[in-house]
């Protein structure tokens, strides 16, 4: 009986570890979503502040 149940027991702690390299992986991968989103935000937010930059300009030069 003692048997079965260290190995019921390692069964249980291995897939423990594989659920915790499943949950790393997948922040993982959020985690470079979330770079990478925030750096096409950072590109799109100059390119819309330089465009007011400009529209600010052409109006005072008037």
């Amino acid at each position: 009986m003692n048997r079965i149940l260290n190995l019921w027991r390692r069964i249980v702690q291995q897939v423990d570890g594989a659920v915790f390299v499943e949950y790393l992986l997948l922040l993982t991968l959020v985690g470079i979503g979330v770079i990478a989103g925030l750096a096409a935000v950072r590109v799109a937010l100059l390119n819309e502040l330089a465009d007011l930059t400009n529209a600010i300009s052409n109006i005072s030069g008037s």
